[in-house]
Protein backbone atom coordinates (compact mmCIF):
# COMPACT_ATOMS: atom_id res chain seq x y z
CA UNK A 1 0.00 0.00 0.00
CA UNK A 2 1.27 3.46 -1.03
CA UNK A 3 1.58 5.81 2.30
CA UNK A 4 0.69 9.49 1.45
CA UNK A 5 2.78 10.78 3.84
CA UNK A 6 5.66 8.26 3.68
CA UNK A 7 6.13 6.97 0.19
CA UNK A 8 9.15 9.76 -0.39
CA UNK A 9 10.89 7.45 1.86
CA UNK A 10 10.29 4.18 0.49
CA UNK A 11 10.44 4.47 -3.10
CA UNK A 12 12.20 1.58 -5.21
CA UNK A 13 15.25 2.03 -6.88
CA UNK A 14 14.20 2.68 -10.56
CA UNK A 15 16.37 1.61 -12.72
CA UNK A 16 17.77 5.21 -14.84
CA UNK A 17 17.45 3.40 -17.87
CA UNK A 18 13.93 3.68 -17.88
CA UNK A 19 13.64 7.04 -18.22
CA UNK A 20 13.40 8.61 -21.27
CA UNK A 21 14.12 12.20 -21.94
CA UNK A 22 10.04 13.73 -22.47
CA UNK A 23 10.52 14.21 -26.17
CA UNK A 24 11.42 10.31 -26.32
CA UNK A 25 8.56 9.69 -24.40
CA UNK A 26 6.03 11.54 -26.48
CA UNK A 27 7.49 9.58 -29.66
CA UNK A 28 7.55 6.04 -27.77
CA UNK A 29 4.08 6.61 -26.49
CA UNK A 30 2.52 7.65 -30.29
CA UNK A 31 4.12 4.44 -31.44
CA UNK A 32 2.95 2.16 -28.33
CA UNK A 33 -0.47 3.57 -28.87
CA UNK A 34 -0.07 2.50 -32.97
CA UNK A 35 1.33 -0.85 -32.27
CA UNK A 36 -1.51 -1.22 -29.29
CA UNK A 37 -4.18 -0.61 -32.07
CA UNK A 38 -3.26 -2.45 -34.87
CA UNK A 39 -1.57 -5.29 -33.13
CA UNK A 40 1.84 -4.68 -35.14
CA UNK A 41 3.82 -5.88 -32.40
CA UNK A 42 6.60 -3.16 -32.17
CA UNK A 43 8.48 -2.36 -29.12
CA UNK A 44 10.77 0.58 -28.76
CA UNK A 45 13.30 0.94 -25.92
CA UNK A 46 16.17 3.51 -25.85
CA UNK A 47 19.37 3.15 -26.95
CA UNK A 48 22.00 3.70 -23.43
CA UNK A 49 25.57 5.15 -24.51
CA UNK A 50 26.80 2.05 -22.72
CA UNK A 51 25.70 -0.85 -25.32
CA UNK A 52 26.13 -3.13 -22.32
CA UNK A 53 23.24 -2.05 -20.30
CA UNK A 54 20.12 -2.33 -22.98
CA UNK A 55 17.03 -2.02 -20.93
CA UNK A 56 15.82 -5.75 -22.20
CA UNK A 57 16.30 -9.53 -21.76
CA UNK A 58 20.00 -10.75 -23.20
CA UNK A 59 18.27 -13.89 -24.45
CA UNK A 60 16.11 -11.61 -26.82
CA UNK A 61 18.39 -9.97 -27.96
CA UNK A 62 18.41 -12.21 -31.11
CA UNK A 63 15.40 -10.80 -31.94
CA UNK A 64 16.55 -7.03 -32.30
CA UNK A 65 17.89 -5.42 -35.53
CA UNK A 66 19.29 -2.07 -35.41
CA UNK A 67 17.38 0.89 -36.91
CA UNK A 68 19.63 3.23 -39.43
CA UNK A 69 20.24 6.66 -38.26
CA UNK A 70 17.67 9.53 -38.48
CA UNK A 71 14.92 6.68 -39.51
CA UNK A 72 11.80 4.69 -36.79
CA UNK A 73 9.82 2.62 -38.69
CA UNK A 74 6.34 2.83 -36.39
CA UNK A 75 4.27 1.02 -38.51
CA UNK A 76 3.72 -3.09 -38.81
CA UNK A 77 7.47 -4.31 -39.88
CA UNK A 78 6.45 -6.83 -42.48
CA UNK A 79 4.85 -3.90 -44.67
CA UNK A 80 7.17 -2.22 -47.17
CA UNK A 81 5.05 0.54 -47.35
CA UNK A 82 4.89 1.44 -43.81
CA UNK A 83 6.77 5.26 -43.52
CA UNK A 84 9.26 6.29 -41.33
CA UNK A 85 9.83 8.94 -38.84
CA UNK A 86 13.17 11.21 -38.41
CA UNK A 87 15.12 11.21 -35.46
CA UNK A 88 18.00 12.32 -33.98
CA UNK A 89 19.72 9.31 -32.39
CA UNK A 90 20.22 5.59 -33.37
CA UNK A 91 16.97 3.63 -31.82
CA UNK A 92 16.49 -0.48 -31.50
CA UNK A 93 13.43 -1.42 -32.65
CA UNK A 94 12.39 -5.51 -31.63
CA UNK A 95 10.01 -7.23 -33.27
CA UNK A 96 7.15 -8.75 -30.70
CA UNK A 97 5.19 -10.51 -33.58
CA UNK A 98 6.42 -14.17 -32.43
CA UNK A 99 2.13 -15.13 -32.14
CA UNK A 100 0.77 -17.49 -34.38
CA UNK A 101 0.38 -16.64 -37.80
CA UNK A 102 -2.71 -17.99 -38.31
CA UNK A 103 -4.28 -15.87 -35.23
CA UNK A 104 -4.87 -12.96 -37.33
CA UNK A 105 -8.35 -12.59 -35.96
CA UNK A 106 -7.14 -11.49 -32.38
CA UNK A 107 -4.78 -9.06 -33.38
CA UNK A 108 -4.92 -5.80 -31.20
CA UNK A 109 -8.11 -7.13 -29.23
CA UNK A 110 -7.72 -5.55 -25.69
CA UNK A 111 -9.55 -4.24 -22.71
CA UNK A 112 -9.86 -0.69 -21.27
CA UNK A 113 -10.48 0.34 -18.10
CA UNK A 114 -11.62 3.92 -17.82
CA UNK A 115 -11.75 4.68 -13.31
CA UNK A 116 -11.76 8.17 -11.67
CA UNK A 117 -11.53 8.17 -7.69
CA UNK A 118 -12.40 11.19 -5.83
CA UNK A 119 -11.99 12.29 -2.08
CA UNK A 120 -8.25 11.22 -2.37
CA UNK A 121 -5.23 12.62 -0.36
CA UNK A 122 -4.49 15.79 -2.30
CA UNK A 123 -0.36 14.98 -0.97
CA UNK A 124 -0.42 11.74 -2.53
CA UNK A 125 -1.98 13.26 -5.78
CA UNK A 126 0.72 16.31 -6.07
CA UNK A 127 3.40 13.91 -5.56
CA UNK A 128 5.98 12.57 -8.48
CA UNK A 129 7.27 10.13 -6.62
CA UNK A 130 4.13 8.41 -5.16
CA UNK A 131 2.24 8.04 -8.38
CA UNK A 132 4.92 6.43 -10.28
CA UNK A 133 5.77 3.86 -7.78
CA UNK A 134 1.65 3.08 -7.47
CA UNK A 135 1.75 3.01 -11.38
CA UNK A 136 4.72 0.68 -11.31
CA UNK A 137 3.34 -1.21 -8.47
CA UNK A 138 -0.08 -2.05 -10.20
CA UNK A 139 1.16 -3.37 -13.40
CA UNK A 140 3.99 -4.87 -11.86
CA UNK A 141 1.94 -7.28 -9.68
CA UNK A 142 0.30 -8.41 -12.83
CA UNK A 143 3.61 -9.11 -14.91
CA UNK A 144 3.41 -6.38 -16.95
CA UNK A 145 7.14 -5.03 -17.61
CA UNK A 146 7.91 -1.61 -17.62
CA UNK A 147 9.23 0.11 -21.23
CA UNK A 148 8.79 3.70 -19.89
CA UNK A 149 7.27 5.67 -18.19
CA UNK A 150 7.61 9.44 -16.64
CA UNK A 151 4.96 12.32 -14.82
CA UNK A 152 4.90 15.88 -16.05
CA UNK A 153 4.02 18.45 -13.38
CA UNK A 154 0.90 20.95 -13.93
CA UNK A 155 2.68 24.35 -12.69
CA UNK A 156 1.97 22.16 -8.62
CA UNK A 157 -1.55 21.44 -10.18
CA UNK A 158 -1.14 17.80 -10.31
CA UNK A 159 0.55 15.58 -12.75
CA UNK A 160 0.02 13.86 -15.62
CA UNK A 161 1.44 10.36 -15.77
CA UNK A 162 2.14 7.86 -18.56
CA UNK A 163 3.34 4.48 -18.28
CA UNK A 164 4.29 2.28 -21.54
CA UNK A 165 4.24 -1.59 -20.49
CA UNK A 166 4.73 -4.50 -22.84
CA UNK A 167 0.80 -5.41 -23.54
CA UNK A 168 -0.17 -2.37 -21.22
CA UNK A 169 -0.53 1.47 -21.57
CA UNK A 170 -1.77 3.51 -18.46
CA UNK A 171 -2.07 7.13 -18.44
CA UNK A 172 -3.29 9.07 -15.40
CA UNK A 173 -3.90 12.49 -14.28
CA UNK A 174 -4.68 14.11 -10.72
CA UNK A 175 -6.45 17.40 -9.41
CA UNK A 176 -5.17 17.59 -5.90
CA UNK A 177 -7.54 21.02 -4.68
CA UNK A 178 -10.63 18.63 -5.98
CA UNK A 179 -8.79 15.64 -4.21
CA UNK A 180 -9.59 13.48 -8.14
CA UNK A 181 -7.29 11.04 -9.71
CA UNK A 182 -7.99 9.90 -13.21
CA UNK A 183 -6.52 6.67 -15.01
CA UNK A 184 -7.32 5.21 -18.39
CA UNK A 185 -5.79 1.88 -18.63
CA UNK A 186 -5.42 -0.26 -21.57
CA UNK A 187 -3.75 -3.93 -22.23
CA UNK A 188 -3.59 -6.18 -25.29
CA UNK A 189 -4.69 -8.80 -24.06
CA UNK A 190 -7.89 -11.14 -23.86
CA UNK A 191 -8.32 -11.01 -19.97
CA UNK A 192 -10.88 -8.52 -18.68
CA UNK A 193 -9.74 -5.95 -15.99
CA UNK A 194 -12.33 -6.22 -13.48
CA UNK A 195 -9.92 -7.78 -10.98
CA UNK A 196 -7.52 -4.82 -11.38
CA UNK A 197 -10.18 -2.72 -9.89
CA UNK A 198 -8.95 -3.95 -5.95
CA UNK A 199 -5.93 -3.53 -6.70
CA UNK A 200 -6.05 -0.24 -7.92
CA UNK A 201 -8.38 0.59 -5.47
CA UNK A 202 -5.64 -0.12 -2.72
CA UNK A 203 -3.09 1.51 -4.48
CA UNK A 204 -4.65 4.82 -5.51
CA UNK A 205 -7.51 4.97 -3.40
CA UNK A 206 -5.70 6.69 -0.61
CA UNK A 207 -8.00 8.95 2.00
CA UNK A 208 -7.36 12.64 3.06
CA UNK A 209 -5.75 12.90 6.46
CA UNK A 210 -7.39 15.28 9.21
CA UNK A 211 -4.52 17.62 10.18
CA UNK A 212 -6.11 18.20 13.93
CA UNK A 213 -7.79 15.90 16.18
CA UNK A 214 -11.25 18.29 15.91
CA UNK A 215 -11.55 18.35 12.30
CA UNK A 216 -14.43 16.73 10.79
CA UNK A 217 -13.97 13.52 9.47
CA UNK A 218 -13.49 13.49 5.21
CA UNK A 219 -15.60 11.64 3.24
CA UNK A 220 -14.33 8.43 1.54
CA UNK A 221 -12.66 8.06 -1.26
CA UNK A 222 -15.20 6.39 -4.14
CA UNK A 223 -14.15 5.03 -7.10
CA UNK A 224 -16.34 5.60 -10.54
CA UNK A 225 -15.45 3.45 -13.56
CA UNK A 226 -16.42 1.80 -16.64
CA UNK A 227 -14.80 -1.10 -18.82
CA UNK A 228 -14.93 -1.35 -21.98
CA UNK A 229 -13.54 -4.13 -25.23
CA UNK A 230 -11.67 -3.09 -27.63
CA UNK A 231 -11.26 -4.41 -31.24
CA UNK A 232 -14.06 -7.33 -30.59
CA UNK A 233 -15.04 -7.53 -34.01
CA UNK A 234 -18.84 -9.01 -34.23
CA UNK A 235 -17.36 -11.41 -37.47
CA UNK A 236 -15.29 -13.28 -34.94
CA UNK A 237 -17.19 -13.06 -31.91
CA UNK A 238 -15.95 -12.83 -28.10
CA UNK A 239 -16.04 -16.43 -27.56
CA UNK A 240 -13.00 -17.13 -30.47
CA UNK A 241 -10.92 -15.65 -27.90
CA UNK A 242 -11.85 -17.50 -24.99
CA UNK A 243 -11.59 -21.08 -24.82
CA UNK A 244 -14.06 -23.03 -23.50
CA UNK A 245 -17.24 -20.91 -24.29
CA UNK A 246 -18.47 -17.31 -23.69
CA UNK A 247 -16.47 -14.77 -22.21
CA UNK A 248 -17.61 -13.56 -18.79
CA UNK A 249 -17.71 -9.81 -19.27
CA UNK A 250 -19.63 -9.88 -22.57
CA UNK A 251 -23.47 -9.58 -23.21
CA UNK A 252 -25.83 -7.50 -21.10
CA UNK A 253 -22.78 -7.70 -18.60
CA UNK A 254 -20.94 -4.98 -20.85
CA UNK A 255 -23.38 -3.17 -22.49
CA UNK A 256 -25.70 -2.41 -18.86
CA UNK A 257 -23.04 -2.34 -16.56
CA UNK A 258 -19.32 -2.61 -17.15
CA UNK A 259 -19.32 0.03 -20.15
CA UNK A 260 -22.17 2.63 -18.69
CA UNK A 261 -20.66 6.01 -17.09
CA UNK A 262 -24.03 6.54 -15.51
CA UNK A 263 -23.52 4.14 -12.40
CA UNK A 264 -21.50 5.23 -9.73
CA UNK A 265 -20.20 2.89 -6.53
CA UNK A 266 -20.13 0.22 -9.05
CA UNK A 267 -18.92 -2.77 -7.42
CA UNK A 268 -18.33 -6.62 -8.31
CA UNK A 269 -19.24 -8.50 -4.85
CA UNK A 270 -18.66 -11.91 -6.60
CA UNK A 271 -17.93 -14.09 -8.96
CA UNK A 272 -18.47 -17.73 -9.42
CA UNK A 273 -17.60 -20.52 -12.35
CA UNK A 274 -20.51 -22.82 -10.97
CA UNK A 275 -20.93 -26.47 -12.75
CA UNK A 276 -23.21 -24.72 -15.60
CA UNK A 277 -22.81 -21.19 -15.65
CA UNK A 278 -20.78 -18.02 -14.87
CA UNK A 279 -22.27 -16.03 -11.89
CA UNK A 280 -21.77 -12.55 -11.88
CA UNK A 281 -23.61 -10.31 -8.88
CA UNK A 282 -22.98 -6.34 -9.21
CA UNK A 283 -23.64 -3.37 -6.76
CA UNK A 284 -24.33 0.05 -8.27
CA UNK A 285 -26.17 3.58 -8.26
CA UNK A 286 -27.96 4.20 -11.20
CA UNK A 287 -27.78 7.96 -11.61
CA UNK A 288 -31.03 8.05 -13.77
CA UNK A 289 -32.99 7.12 -11.39
CA UNK A 290 -31.02 7.82 -7.68
CA UNK A 291 -28.35 9.87 -6.09
CA UNK A 292 -25.49 8.73 -4.51
CA UNK A 293 -25.86 12.00 -1.98
CA UNK A 294 -29.65 10.37 -1.15
CA UNK A 295 -27.74 7.09 -0.68
CA UNK A 296 -25.19 8.49 1.71
CA UNK A 297 -27.59 10.63 3.79
CA UNK A 298 -30.01 7.36 4.10
CA UNK A 299 -26.90 5.77 5.82
CA UNK A 300 -27.08 9.08 8.50
CA UNK A 301 -28.78 9.70 11.45
CA UNK A 302 -29.94 12.56 10.87
CA UNK A 303 -33.60 12.26 10.97
CA UNK A 304 -34.37 13.14 7.22
CA UNK A 305 -36.68 11.13 5.38
CA UNK A 306 -33.83 9.38 3.98
CA UNK A 307 -32.32 7.93 7.10
CA UNK A 308 -35.79 7.26 8.04
CA UNK A 309 -36.32 5.02 4.97
CA UNK A 310 -32.79 3.39 3.52
CA UNK A 311 -34.20 0.54 1.64
CA UNK A 312 -35.70 3.48 -0.72
CA UNK A 313 -32.01 4.68 -1.66
CA UNK A 314 -30.24 1.10 -1.38
CA UNK A 315 -27.44 0.77 -4.25
CA UNK A 316 -29.32 -1.45 -6.89
CA UNK A 317 -28.29 -5.23 -6.98
CA UNK A 318 -27.60 -6.92 -10.18
CA UNK A 319 -27.29 -10.62 -11.47
CA UNK A 320 -25.88 -11.82 -14.50
CA UNK A 321 -25.54 -15.40 -16.21
CA UNK A 322 -23.06 -16.31 -18.70
CA UNK A 323 -22.90 -12.25 -19.20
CA UNK A 324 -26.94 -11.98 -19.22
CA UNK A 325 -28.65 -9.94 -17.34
CA UNK A 326 -31.16 -12.22 -14.97
CA UNK A 327 -32.93 -9.88 -12.19
CA UNK A 328 -32.17 -6.34 -10.18
CA UNK A 329 -32.99 -5.25 -6.55
CA UNK A 330 -35.77 -2.33 -8.22
CA UNK A 331 -36.80 -4.41 -10.96
CA UNK A 332 -37.65 -8.38 -9.77
CA UNK A 333 -40.59 -7.95 -7.97
CA UNK A 334 -42.13 -5.98 -11.12
CA UNK A 335 -40.94 -9.52 -13.54
CA UNK A 336 -42.09 -12.42 -10.87
CA UNK A 337 -45.48 -10.31 -9.55
CA UNK A 338 -46.51 -10.46 -13.24
CA UNK A 339 -45.19 -14.40 -13.52
CA UNK A 340 -47.08 -15.60 -10.91
CA UNK A 341 -49.93 -13.65 -9.32
CA UNK A 342 -51.83 -14.05 -12.95
CA UNK A 343 -51.56 -17.96 -12.96
CA UNK A 344 -52.31 -17.93 -9.19
CA UNK A 345 -55.45 -15.97 -9.58
CA UNK A 346 -56.43 -17.96 -12.45
CA UNK A 347 -57.03 -21.29 -10.44
CA UNK A 348 -59.88 -21.55 -8.26
CA UNK A 349 -58.01 -22.97 -5.34
CA UNK A 350 -54.30 -23.22 -5.39
CA UNK A 351 -53.01 -25.43 -3.07
CA UNK A 352 -49.90 -27.22 -4.78
CA UNK A 353 -47.51 -25.64 -6.91
CA UNK A 354 -44.37 -26.50 -9.01
CA UNK A 355 -41.62 -23.91 -10.07
CA UNK A 356 -39.07 -25.01 -13.12
CA UNK A 357 -36.14 -22.39 -12.15
CA UNK A 358 -36.18 -19.93 -10.22
CA UNK A 359 -33.33 -20.31 -8.16
CA UNK A 360 -33.39 -16.82 -6.98
CA UNK A 361 -36.23 -17.33 -4.94
CA UNK A 362 -38.66 -14.28 -5.68
CA UNK A 363 -40.71 -16.55 -7.56
CA UNK A 364 -41.06 -18.71 -4.69
CA UNK A 365 -41.51 -15.69 -2.49
CA UNK A 366 -44.41 -14.82 -4.35
CA UNK A 367 -46.11 -18.07 -4.37
CA UNK A 368 -45.93 -18.14 -0.63
CA UNK A 369 -48.11 -15.01 -0.57
CA UNK A 370 -51.31 -16.67 -1.51
CA UNK A 371 -52.68 -18.70 1.74
CA UNK A 372 -54.51 -21.60 0.11
CA UNK A 373 -51.04 -23.13 -0.91
CA UNK A 374 -50.01 -26.43 0.87
CA UNK A 375 -46.84 -26.90 -0.85
CA UNK A 376 -44.34 -25.78 -3.21
CA UNK A 377 -41.86 -27.95 -5.11
CA UNK A 378 -38.77 -25.78 -6.61
CA UNK A 379 -36.74 -27.71 -9.08
CA UNK A 380 -33.31 -25.82 -9.99
CA UNK A 381 -29.87 -27.54 -11.68
CA UNK A 382 -27.59 -25.33 -10.38
CA UNK A 383 -27.62 -25.83 -6.50
CA UNK A 384 -24.54 -24.03 -6.05
CA UNK A 385 -26.55 -20.63 -7.64
CA UNK A 386 -29.28 -20.93 -5.50
CA UNK A 387 -26.98 -21.42 -2.61
CA UNK A 388 -24.85 -18.17 -4.34
CA UNK A 389 -28.78 -16.27 -4.54
CA UNK A 390 -28.86 -16.80 -0.12
CA UNK A 391 -25.99 -15.42 0.05
CA UNK A 392 -25.63 -11.90 -2.26
CA UNK A 393 -29.48 -11.86 -2.82
CA UNK A 394 -31.15 -12.61 0.62
CA UNK A 395 -34.29 -10.26 -0.43
CA UNK A 396 -35.29 -12.05 -3.50
CA UNK A 397 -36.15 -14.90 -1.02
CA UNK A 398 -36.75 -12.57 2.24
CA UNK A 399 -40.10 -14.57 3.83
CA UNK A 400 -39.76 -12.88 7.20
CA UNK A 401 -42.71 -10.27 6.77
CA UNK A 402 -45.12 -13.05 4.68
CA UNK A 403 -48.34 -13.56 6.81
CA UNK A 404 -48.27 -17.81 7.68
CA UNK A 405 -44.73 -17.84 6.83
CA UNK A 406 -42.46 -20.44 9.05
CA UNK A 407 -39.32 -19.09 8.53
CA UNK A 408 -36.87 -16.23 7.55
CA UNK A 409 -35.71 -17.29 4.60
CA UNK A 410 -38.51 -18.54 2.01
CA UNK A 411 -36.41 -21.78 0.96
CA UNK A 412 -36.73 -22.47 4.48
CA UNK A 413 -40.39 -22.55 4.45
CA UNK A 414 -42.37 -25.37 5.73
CA UNK A 415 -44.08 -25.45 2.77
CA UNK A 416 -41.19 -25.51 0.14
CA UNK A 417 -39.27 -28.58 -1.10
CA UNK A 418 -36.59 -27.80 -2.93
CA UNK A 419 -34.53 -30.31 -5.31
CA UNK A 420 -31.43 -29.21 -7.10
CA UNK A 421 -32.01 -31.48 -10.26
CA UNK A 422 -32.71 -30.89 -14.04
CA UNK A 423 -36.28 -29.87 -14.22
CA UNK A 424 -36.85 -31.21 -17.45
CA UNK A 425 -35.55 -34.47 -16.93
CA UNK A 426 -37.76 -34.24 -13.05
CA UNK A 427 -41.25 -33.58 -14.84
CA UNK A 428 -40.21 -36.42 -17.63
CA UNK A 429 -39.35 -38.84 -15.48
CA UNK A 430 -42.84 -39.08 -13.52
CA UNK A 431 -45.11 -37.84 -16.16
CA UNK A 432 -43.98 -38.25 -19.80
CA UNK A 433 -45.83 -41.66 -19.88
CA UNK A 434 -48.72 -41.16 -18.33
CA UNK A 435 -52.18 -42.07 -20.09
CA UNK A 436 -54.80 -39.95 -19.08
CA UNK A 437 -53.73 -39.24 -16.05
CA UNK A 438 -53.82 -42.84 -14.98
CA UNK A 439 -51.16 -44.55 -12.76
CA UNK A 440 -50.35 -41.35 -10.67
CA UNK A 441 -52.30 -40.04 -7.22
CA UNK A 442 -54.36 -37.49 -6.98
CA UNK A 443 -52.01 -35.51 -4.76
CA UNK A 444 -49.06 -35.65 -7.05
CA UNK A 445 -50.28 -33.45 -9.72
CA UNK A 446 -50.07 -30.04 -9.54
CA UNK A 447 -52.53 -26.95 -9.37
CA UNK A 448 -50.09 -24.53 -10.89
CA UNK A 449 -46.86 -25.27 -12.76
CA UNK A 450 -44.36 -21.93 -13.19
CA UNK A 451 -41.89 -21.86 -15.61
CA UNK A 452 -39.34 -19.52 -14.64
CA UNK A 453 -36.33 -20.87 -17.09
CA UNK A 454 -33.93 -18.52 -19.09
CA UNK A 455 -35.20 -16.91 -22.33
CA UNK A 456 -36.09 -19.10 -24.90
CA UNK A 457 -33.45 -17.76 -26.86
CA UNK A 458 -30.85 -19.35 -25.12
CA UNK A 459 -29.62 -22.23 -27.25
CA UNK A 460 -29.73 -25.06 -24.44
CA UNK A 461 -33.50 -23.91 -23.28
CA UNK A 462 -34.71 -23.87 -26.98
CA UNK A 463 -34.11 -26.92 -27.41
CA UNK A 464 -35.83 -28.27 -24.03
CA UNK A 465 -38.66 -25.82 -25.13
CA UNK A 466 -39.20 -27.01 -28.38
CA UNK A 467 -39.11 -30.74 -26.86
CA UNK A 468 -42.42 -32.46 -27.28
CA UNK A 469 -41.93 -35.18 -24.79
CA UNK A 470 -41.17 -32.20 -21.88
CA UNK A 471 -44.47 -30.28 -22.80
CA UNK A 472 -46.25 -33.61 -22.80
CA UNK A 473 -45.58 -34.68 -19.09
CA UNK A 474 -46.21 -30.48 -18.22
CA UNK A 475 -49.79 -31.18 -19.27
CA UNK A 476 -50.02 -34.75 -18.19
CA UNK A 477 -48.38 -33.37 -14.13
CA UNK A 478 -51.46 -31.05 -14.26
CA UNK A 479 -54.10 -31.49 -12.10
CA UNK A 480 -58.03 -31.02 -14.43
CA UNK A 481 -58.36 -27.06 -13.31
CA UNK A 482 -54.34 -26.85 -13.50
CA UNK A 483 -52.56 -23.83 -14.85
CA UNK A 484 -49.23 -23.60 -16.79
CA UNK A 485 -47.13 -20.06 -17.18
CA UNK A 486 -44.14 -19.54 -18.54
CA UNK A 487 -42.34 -16.19 -19.85
CA UNK A 488 -41.31 -16.65 -23.50
CA UNK A 489 -39.21 -13.74 -24.40
CA UNK A 490 -40.11 -10.22 -25.60
CA UNK A 491 -43.56 -9.23 -26.59
CA UNK A 492 -43.62 -9.28 -30.74
CA UNK A 493 -44.48 -5.15 -29.57
CA UNK A 494 -40.69 -5.13 -28.80
CA UNK A 495 -39.64 -7.30 -31.35
CA UNK A 496 -39.90 -5.32 -34.37
CA UNK A 497 -43.47 -7.38 -34.62
CA UNK A 498 -41.52 -10.78 -34.73
CA UNK A 499 -43.85 -13.18 -33.05
CA UNK A 500 -41.94 -15.73 -30.45
CA UNK A 501 -45.32 -17.36 -29.47
CA UNK A 502 -45.97 -19.28 -32.44
CA UNK A 503 -43.95 -22.48 -31.50
CA UNK A 504 -45.32 -22.13 -28.18
CA UNK A 505 -49.19 -22.37 -29.38
CA UNK A 506 -48.60 -24.97 -31.42
CA UNK A 507 -47.10 -27.35 -29.28
CA UNK A 508 -49.46 -26.89 -26.02
CA UNK A 509 -52.74 -27.09 -28.92
CA UNK A 510 -51.21 -30.52 -29.93
CA UNK A 511 -51.01 -31.82 -26.86
CA UNK A 512 -54.73 -31.06 -25.30
CA UNK A 513 -54.39 -27.13 -23.56
CA UNK A 514 -57.84 -26.15 -23.39
CA UNK A 515 -56.86 -22.54 -23.99
CA UNK A 516 -53.63 -20.46 -24.30
CA UNK A 517 -53.57 -16.82 -22.84
CA UNK A 518 -50.84 -14.24 -23.64
CA UNK A 519 -50.16 -10.71 -21.80
CA UNK A 520 -47.52 -8.35 -22.12
CA UNK A 521 -45.83 -7.33 -18.69
CA UNK A 522 -44.97 -3.68 -19.99
CA UNK A 523 -43.54 -2.13 -17.11
CA UNK A 524 -40.78 -4.54 -17.66
CA UNK A 525 -39.37 -2.48 -20.84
Amino acid sequence: MVNARHCKNDIADVDPQLHFPRWVAVISTVCGVISFVFGCGVRIVNLPRDKGKLPIQPDRLENMHQVPLQQLRVLNLTDESANYTSLSESWFVFDASDRDEDDESAAGIGNQLLVDIKNVNSNFLNSEECLKKAMIALLAENDFEPVSYYCRSRNHAGYSCHGHFDEAVMNLYTFPFHGVISLDLLTRDEEDLISFLEKIEGVFAIPEEKIHQLDEDYPPPQMTWTHKLRNFRHEFGVEDYHEGGKSVVEGELTQDILSQPGFEMKKQVAFVETKYQNVHFYEAINTRFRSVASYEKSLSKDGSYESLHPELFRQDKIVFLDGDSQSSLYGEAVYHEGLVHAAMLTHPNPKRVAIIGGGEGATLREVLKHKTVQEVVMIDIDGEFVQLCRKYLPEWSDCSDLVGSTAPSCFDDARSRVYFEDAFQWFIDRFATVDNKKGVEEEDFFDVIIMDACDPTNDFVTKLYVDSTFVWSIYNGLSESGVFVAQIGRSSSHTGGIDETKMFKRMFEEVGFESMHIYDEVSLF
